[in-house]
């Protein structure tokens, strides 16, 4: 039963270290695209709100990297 525990981990660890790092690139170039969003229709309240926006996607986006790092190191580990 231990055994099997441990595959479908494997396998979990596996895939959504995959996605995670999808899910990362998409976060952030989504940030990106809304952070230059002010270039083409300036404005201060669109600054401020881009920044917010765009440095909160930032954030999501890394977060979900680093989890994706520490997903496969603990793969790595196990395996």
């Amino acid at each position: 039963m231990k055994a099997v525990g441990k595959a479908f981990w494997l396998r979990f660890a596996a895939r959504s270290v995959t996605e995670l790092t999808r899910i990362a690139c998409v976060l952030a170039l989504l940030g990106l695209a809304v952070m230059i969003y002010p270039l083409l229709f300036p404005g201060a309240l669109t600054v401020v709100l881009s920044m917010a926006l765009g440095h909160t996607l930032g954030i999501a986006a890394f977060a979900c990297y680093l989890l994706a790092v520490v997903l496969d190191l603990a793969r790595r580990r196990a395996d």
